[in-house]
C-alpha cells in the first residue's frame, strides 16, 4: 500500500476494536493496517489517542459497508444477550 492511496477509514475506540475491524475486512480480502494501536504503550494513557483502521482509496467504499454490516451485527447479538 502507498502511502498516497491509503486513507482513514474508521477510528476504533480500543486496539481490540480496531483489530477486529482488521481481521472482518482481511476475511474479505481488504488489505488494511490499523495504526496506533499500542502507542499508550510508548507514551502512557493519553486521551485522545484511538488507534485507526487505514484502507486503500480503492476500497473505501466496499470496507465502508462490510463495518457497517459489522457493526450492525454486533449490535444485534448484543441486544439479544440482555
Amino acid at each position: 500500500m502507498s502511502g498516497d492511496d491509503v486513507v482513514r477509514l474508521a477510528t476504533a475506540s480500543t486496539p481490540f476494536e480496531a483489530h477486529l475491524w482488521k481481521q472482518a475486512l482481511e476475511e474479505e480480502y481488504i488489505p488494511c493496517k490499523v495504526v496506533g494501536d499500542y502507542l499508550e504503550a510508548g507514551v502512557g494513557d493519553i486521551s485522545g489517542i484511538q488507534p485507526e483502521v487505514w484502507v486503500h482509496r480503492d476500497f473505501v467504499d466496499r470496507a465502508r459497508a462490510i463495518l457497517d454490516a459489522h457493526r450492525h451485527a454486533l449490535e444485534r447479538t448484543t441486544e439479544e444477550e440482555d
